[in-house]
């Protein structure tokens, strides 16, 4: 068994209080926040290429706007 499923099946076994605990420590946690900011700099970093390469839409502020306002709703539900 792999050490992410091995994660994974002891955390089911938490209680709910416990398995909060552990999620706000893993956000906490200086490795998550490397670990996120990498993925964010790869990201920036394929976005630039992207751009240089002439790969780009077109930015129409009220669909950007929509697009906010349908996952703040479903994070809501």
């Amino acid at each position: 068994m792999s050490t992410v499923a091995e994660v994974k099946s002891v955390t089911e076994q938490l209680s709910a209080q416990e398995r909060w605990e552990l999620y706000r420590w893993l956000g906490e946690s200086k490795d998550l926040r490397r670990l996120r900011h990498e993925e964010l700099r790869r990201e920036i970093l394929l976005g630039v290429e992207q751009a240089d390469r002439g790969e780009v839409a077109s930015l129409d502020i009220n669909d950007v706007k929509s697009e906010v306002r349908r996952r703040l709703n479903r994070k809501g539900s």
